[in-house]
């Protein structure tokens, strides 16, 4: 079978593909390979909303189920591409069905890490990523009391207070660039934490696995839901000779090193021409802006990607919003309206914006981009007269 277009992933990036390819081409057929179980959905849900009743498991699709069909969209489920031959444009699925195609999209996203730690693999230890670890969690909590969140990062943070919204006993283990205010505001909401810690092995005791951490601290829990991050995937890509580097190498329209092969989302190492520098972000924001981008292009765009993506978290009553480069090396400056509870911080290198933190900030995103896109130096006083109102 022949289709002038073929996606392989099934992520918010392969959905944002789809609009992007319809809007330059209106007909022609769209194959879409995933080894997931549903269509494209929503995903910050599964750490947000879902959790506190804030919507529902079905209204976290992306598109309607008739939109495919009415959009010549063929949507496999449950099915894996395993090998890619490049020079004569053809996949095949872990079926065995070979599919050739004219543009290639790979939207394959990526896998939770694991804990690589004596006992990482136990089965009470959840990596959780997909719409079946939502499902599986709501269900187990049900029946446990005590759980352990490892991971300090984005989903670690958030799925720390929506366990916590579901009542359970819960112990937190945060790396050592965590802020001690944010420890001290999850202690206050029932979250126990163990700041400045990894842990270094898991100990099967029956009903309960033990966490031990670096310190020699020792955590009984029920449950244990990993959160540590992602890596790309970017096995087909590298057996079909694409350059990979973080993540599959893309230049400013999302092409591969193969002109008829594409990379969009959390798998892509891509130019943030507004940063003058590769990056690979893992923000549902990016996923969809550049999965148009990619479809776009994929159907004749010819249009280079230079959105700066933004992404948020919720933590409690804390929220924050946040674009640019984030990064824990580099100089920060935080202005203040309330210590700590509402602000702004920038992130420097020689004293120029690279990255903007809104914390319980709202509204200001465009601002933020704006400040970045200028890359001049500027003074304290000047970031400190610059924050909004």
């Amino acid at each position: 079978m022949k289709f002038p277009y073929v996606i392989v992933g099934g992520g918010l990036a392969a959905a944002g593909a789809i609009d992007g390819i319809r809007e330059h081409d209106r007909e022609s057929p769209i194959l879409l390979i995933s080894r997931e179980n549903h269509r494209p959905y929503q995903r910050p849900p599964l750490t947000k909303d879902l959790w506190f009743g804030k919507t529902t498991l079905d209204k976290i699709p992306y598109h309607e189920e008739s939109f495919y069909a009415s959009n010549h969209v063929e949507v496999l489920l449950r099915r894996e591409a395993v090998e890619l031959d490049s020079e004569r444009r053809r996949v095949w699925d872990d079926h065995g069905t070979m599919f050739e195609y004219g543009r290639l999209l790979l939207a394959t996203g990526g896998f939770p890490r694991r804990l690589n730690v004596p006992g990482g693999d136990h089965a009470s230890i959840t990596y959780y990523r997909y719409l079946e670890d939502y499902l599986a969690l709501r269900d187990r909590l049900e029946r446990i009391g005590h759980v352990l969140v490892v991971g300090g990062g984005f989903i670690g943070m958030e799925l720390a207070a929506a366990v916590r919204h579901a009542g359970k006993e819960l112990h937190r283990v945060l790396p050592r660039d965590l802020g001690l205010f944010v420890a001290d505001y999850y202690r206050q909401q029932g979250v126990e934490t163990v700041s400045e810690e990894t842990v270094a092995r898991f100990e099967d005791h029956g009903a309960e696995i033990v966490a031990q951490t670096a310190g020699g601290n020792m955590v009984t829990t029920q449950l244990v839901i990993a959160g540590v991050g992602i890596a790309p995937t970017v096995d087909l890509a590298e057996a079909a000779g694409l350059e990979v580097g973080n993540g599959i190498e893309v230049d400013d329209h999302a092409r591969t090193s193969d002109p008829y092969i594409y990379a969009t989302g959390d798998v892509a190492e891509f130019p943030y021409l507004a940063l003058e520098r590769r990056m690979r972000v893992e923000h549902w924001d990016h996923a969809i802006q550049h999965g148009k981008a990619a479809g776009a292009n994929m159907a004749g765009a010819n249009k280079p990607y230079d959105y700066m993506p933004f992404f948020y978290s919720d933590l409690f009553d804390l929220g924050w919003e946040a674009v640019g480069e984030i990064d824990s090396e580099l100089e920060t400056h935080a202005v203040w309206k309330q210590e700590y509870r509402e602000g702004v911080v920038y992130y420097l290198r020689d004293e120029v914006v690279r990255g903007v933190l809104l914390w319980n900030t709202w509204n200001a995103v465009d601002w933020a981009r704006g400040l970045i896109r200028e890359g001049t130096m500027s003074t304290r006083e000047e970031r400190e007269a610059a924050v909004p109102a």
